[in-house]
């Protein structure tokens, strides 16, 4: 018994001493980053953190446009890791953690939001407890200064090229720091993330083998004439505004003839396409009145419904808001006009954040934009074949009561792609892109996550199950528990689109089990 002691004795010391010298090893492989040669990037710092309670900034997605960053969440227990920090094209500041041990052999990088100029070290942290070695930038520009959007060459960083022009860099320390590259690369983010996202997925399809974009700011400048829109009709007489009291009148009557699609009474709209709702229906008779709404409320709730259009072609500029999101656009009204729409057009187009939007003509202007400004902050080019010959994926994510982007931009994009396809592949274009590129839309959720309905769900565990393990998603499970909904826990399908969450008719509705995705 002694003797067995003794030797449990040694082998622990002997493990401790071994896990001591591979700790010493990755130090001073940590340290030795500083002197790594990359390929347009330089290697600032690189610092070997020992396992330990950290304070973190930001998140995954935060903040969104419109958004502002949340408070710091509680500190996170992060394992050891080397923290490496550099800056990319002279500009673009980045970091890349690198898990000290248990390192899954993938390199993950993630999104930004609004107009960036921060690194969201949460969603670092919370890469690194899951295994990867994951990276983020900040698009090319620090802190909230917007004096970066009278520089074309950040505004094309921070718009289109910074996640590429950091992820070589990246790739090539995760392969001098373990001694092999990554097996797998993935590249996550939602909102200005969701935009980086299709921006790798249009133009740089060999960066990654798997993409997803979450609620994507693609259509950006557009994106933002819809902000500035909704500040146009909102204020075209004295009460177009539609107050939050309107609001909740206008998004109760949408649930009252559409919230139970699916067989389940809803507090949501399942697929808003399906909805036919006449809002003229609750105009007051005459005047105004506590339970109806004025004839201008009226048309401002039309003309958000309806987008932007060209006034001389009624050509559509951007999509409207979809039935189910009144509650949400308070914002659309005039805040996030002030907050982003304003400073960045006003910049990039007439050289003055505060110029008189007041001007803007909705045809000449329009064009205007997308000849000098369009090109350097959107990605909507249908022409995704040079990402499925690269043999990459993508899943897109979308809630259909985002408040900030029009929820079926994603599905016109997804029909523009398979018309491109049905160029060569015919009848059978919309499988061919089904193979590589599939869409979720989510009902009932906010703007990247949150909503009243089920949201939570792995995006990038069903990705990674695609692209390693050839299972294209069938369904991706949602989950939520509120007070809204009883305080039980609920589940629900998400469906690639265009398929749809049915109830069976029996079991219990809260159980995804007893759901199936159908046309």
């Amino acid at each position: 018994m002694i003797k067995s002691k003794r030797r449990w004795k040694l082998l622990a010391t002997a493990s401790l001493l071994l896990a001591a010298a591979h700790g010493a090893a990755r130090a001073q492989n940590c340290a030795a980053l500083v002197h790594a040669t990359l390929t347009g990037a330089t290697v600032t710092s690189a610092v070997f953190v020992p396992a330990s309670p950290m304070k973190l900034d930001g998140g995954p997605g935060a903040p969104p446009p419109g958004g502002r960053p949340s408070a710091p969440p509680a500190p996170l227990s992060v394992p050891a890791f080397c923290r490496v920090k550099g800056q990319a094209a002279g500009a673009i500041g980045f970091e890349l953690w690198l898990p000290a041990k248990n390192w899954n052999g993938r390199l993950l990088s993630l999104g930004n939001g609004g107009f960036g100029g921060f690194i969201p070290t949460g969603g670092l942290a919370d890469g690194v407890i899951q295994g990867y070695a994951v990276t983020a930038n900040d698009t090319g520009h620090q802190g909230q200064d917007r004096g970066w959007m009278n520089d074309p060459a950040l505004v094309r960083d921070w718009g289109h090229s910074a996640t590429h022009l950091v992820t070589g860099p990246a790739k090539t320390l995760v392969r001098d720091f373990y001694g092999n590259p990554a097996s797998y690369t993935y590249f996550s983010g939602c909102s200005t993330g969701g935009a980086q996202a299709m921006e790798e997925a249009e133009f740089y399809p060999k960066d990654y083998n798997g993409i997803v974009a979450g609620s994507p700011g693609m259509a950006y400048a557009h994106l933002m004439l819809s902000f500035l829109w909704g500040l146009k009709i909102a204020t075209a007489h004295p009460d177009s505004l539609l107050a939050p009291a309107q609001l909740r009148l206008l998004h109760q009557a949408v649930l009252d003839q559409c919230g139970s699609q699916n067989g389940v009474k809803d507090p949501w709209v399942d697929n808003p396409l399906a909805c036919h709702f006449d809002v003229r229906t609750l105009q007051c008779p005459k005047g105004e009145g506590a339970n109806c709404l004025t004839a201008d409320q009226v048309q401002t709730a039309i003309l958000m419904y309806q987008g932007p259009r060209n006034p001389r072609t009624g050509a559509v500029i951007y999509p409207g808001f979809a039935l189910g999101s009144e509650d949400g656009w308070g914002g659309l009204q005039g805040p996030l006009a002030r907050s982003f729409a304003i400073p960045l057009i006003g910049s990039l187009l007439y050289d003055n954040p505060r110029w008189d939007w007041h001007s803007f003509d909705w045809d000449r202007d329009v064009a205007e934009l997308d000849r000098r400004v369009t090109p350097n902050i959107s990605a909507v080019d249908p022409d995704l074949r040079a990402l499925r010959a690269a043999g990459g994926k993508l899943i897109m994510y979308q809630g259909w009561s985002d408040p900030l982007n029009a929820q079926t931009l994603p599905i016109n994009y997804r029909g523009e792609v398979i018309d491109v396809f049905a160029k060569d592949d015919g009848d059978q274009a919309e499988q061919k892109v089904d193979d590589f590129y599939r869409l979720f839309m989510v009902p009932g959720m906010g703007h990247c996550g949150g909503g009243i309905a089920p949201s939570k769900f792995d995006s990038l565990g069903a990705l990674r199950d695609w692209v390693e393990q050839g299972e294209a998603p069938q369904r991706i499970v949602a989950t939520q528990t509120s007070a809204s909904l009883g305080s039980l826990p609920v589940s629900r399908p998400l469906c690639p689109y265009p398929r749809t969450a049915q109830w069976s008719g029996h079991a219990d509705p809260n159980n995804a089990a007893n759901f199936v995705c159908a046309k």
